[in-house]
């Protein structure tokens, strides 16, 4: 690359990195139409990069896994499939029911358009469920913002909880903060609380920063991908072994 395309890959890197709105599903697109641009060979440097500061999205480990072995444009298909199958298969279980959620999930985002509400919290320190919210009242859906503290009223009010995930782990996943407590309410108030990822997003182990946190597997009721809806367990005796 010449010295004008590094400073624009450098600008581009810079612009995905410091996206701290967007859930791990459009960070890993944005990764992608990145990688599009960038010469073959420096295609693992840009997004070692990215990596670097999103410990926690398994997607890009995905990513790093096919690089060599796979054609971009391929990746990207693939990974857009699994997630379009994926909203698609949540979608059949929000369907005309209240949701709570957090955060931003491009995944969860396009499932809710089947809800009748949603309740979206407020997801501190970033507000992205603000993001969220604006997206869904964009496509006339009810929506009522509640700020954090106040997720045992938001989840009270609902008929189950979805949220996304960065990454999937065999005993738990990772997710945004506040994600913990949000589940621990849903067990409280008996409120079925799902966690929507395509299998790409799975890892052995992972490391993640102080914005993400973990929830362990007895929490969760349900596991949404590509293939349909499982218990935690056999999702992991599914695509792990």
């Amino acid at each position: 690359m010449n010295m004008s395309m590094n400073m624009q890959t450098d600008a581009l890197i810079e612009e995905i990195v410091k996206d701290n709105k967007s859930g791990s599903t459009k960070i890993i697109k944005k990764t992608i139409e990145l990688l599009k641009k960038v010469d073959k060979g420096k295609r693992r440097e840009v997004l070692e990069r990215i990596r670097k500061v999103f410990p926690s999205m398994a997607g890009l480990k995905f990513i790093a896994s096919c690089i060599d072995n796979m054609q971009i444009e391929e990746i990207a298909a693939k990974i857009e499939e699994m997630n379009s199958k994926t909203s698609d298969n949540l979608s059949k279980i929000v369907r005309d029911k209240t949701v709570t959620t957090l955060s931003r999930s491009h995944i969860v985002e396009r499932a809710l358009l089947s809800a009748k509400k949603i309740n979206i919290l407020e997801s501190m320190p970033a507000k992205e469920g603000l993001e969220m919210a604006r997206w869904l009242k964009g496509r006339d859906k009810e929506v009522k913002v509640f700020y954090d503290a106040f997720m045992s009223y938001a989840t009270k009010e609902s008929d189950l909880v979805v949220v996304g995930a960065d990454t999937i782990l065999k005993n738990g996943f990772v997710n945004k903060t506040g994600t913990l407590p949000l589940a621990l309410v849903a067990k409280h108030f008996n409120i079925e609380f799902y966690v929507a990822s395509p299998s790409y997003k799975t890892a052995e182990k992972i490391e993640f920063d102080t914005l993400f946190e973990f929830v362990d597997k007895s929490l969760v009721n349900g596991v949404v991908w590509e293939n349909g809806v499982e218990e935690f367990d056999k999702f992991v005796k599914l695509v792990f072994y």
